[in-house]
């Protein structure tokens, strides 16, 4: 465990191909800067060309030792099936492999809403894209993972919250198709007693944090099953000052909560750590499928991820919606894993 781990203990990445979903701002975007200037090649997605030339124009005015070359943008809009499959589809054009996915992109709705598949658009962005994207990007990982020296990651920015406002206690029942479009057994005395300080739909953000947790610890288990080396990890970057933490408290609790987040950089630290340590490497057993606390310290996550049956159903129903909707739209299956 490296509490005091810093980006300063980063290896030299030079050679290394990565992706970074939602990094053109916050924490994706300081997760982009670290691994371009220990000498990967970064892609990054945003959903618009202005936003990522933005993004990209940032890096490189306040970092004169990166080049143009290292951070490349791809259109990414991880609510919409066409928008990932065109992502994908476009990586795997241009790289041969993948040495290292940071999925990082993330929302928490004000409002209830859904996507045109009927998914809850929080659970889409979160948690339903990200498992499409890490599937159609399966080949280019496990060419990087044929490697001699490879070091492989898949990293999953999840929070703390998927088990501070879902208690122990909680009827889940992910065999129902139902959790993905948005249905909750009931509102927790725990959420229900801090409600009224957020803007946004906490709750249904934690499902989606939670399924990241679980989403990460069984891929784990299917890449195992694979014979593949390549370790993922789920995350907790920590309460960070972003654009999208900060409105999601009221005027009234802002400031109070203001003075315990940290800065979108030091936000970066729990991904890089999982994504980069050399720690990592040499323990993977230690690391693989695990959640980790600021910074790589090996936590445990909601009590539900150690209910086989309830993380198999998670995985089996996720796997079949999709795969109805990706049928439904004239798409090819998804990868074997």
């Amino acid at each position: 465990m490296s509490t005091n781990w810093g980006p300063q203990q980063i290896p030299d990445l030079t050679g290394k191909v990565a992706l970074v979903t939602g990094g053109n701002a916050g924490i994706g975007l300081n997760t982009v800067k670290h691994l371009a200037l220990h000498g990967a090649k970064v892609y990054f997605t945003a959903r618009s060309e202005t936003k990522a030339t933005k993004a990209t124009e940032l890096l490189l005015s306040e970092n004169p030792e990166l080049s143009a070359g290292q951070l490349i943008w791809l259109q990414l809009n991880l609510g919409n099936i066409d928008s990932i499959m065109k992502a994908a589809e476009e990586l795997l054009r241009k790289e041969q492999k993948l040495d290292i996915l940071i999925n990082n992109a993330g929302m928490a709705a004000k409002e209830f809403d859904t996507t045109d598949a009927g998914w809850e658009v929080t659970m889409a962005v979160c948690h339903v894209g990200h498992f499409v994207l890490t599937n159609r990007l399966l080949p280019l990982l496990k060419n990087a993972a044929s490697d001699k020296d490879a070091d492989v990651r898949v990293v999953t920015v999840s929070s703390a919250v998927q088990s501070q406002l879902l208690p122990p206690h909680y009827k889940f029942d992910f065999a129902d198709p139902a959790f993905l479009s948005g249905k909750l057994p009931y509102e927790p005395l725990e959420y229900l007693g801090k409600k009224q300080i957020f803007t946004a739909d906490l709750l249904r953000y934690s499902m989606a944090k939670l399924a990241n947790v679980l989403f990460a610890q069984e891929l784990q288990s299917r890449l195992n099953h694979l014979g593949l080396l390549i370790i993922s990890t789920s995350v907790h970057p920590g309460l960070v000052e972003t654009e999208g933490a900060v409105g999601i408290f009221t005027p009234e609790m802002l400031p109070v909560i203001r003075k315990t987040m940290v800065s979108p950089d030091e936000g970066s630290y729990s991904s890089l750590f999982a994504a980069t340590a050399r720690e990592v490497s040499r323990k993977p057993e230690v690391y693989k499928g695990k959640y980790l606390a600021p910074v790589g310290q090996v936590t445990e996550p909601h009590v539900v991820a150690k209910k086989e049956e309830q993380v198999r159903a998670f995985w089996d129903t996720t796997e079949r919606e999709v795969g109805r909707y990706l049928a439904k739209r004239g798409y090819r299956i998804l990868n074997e894993w």
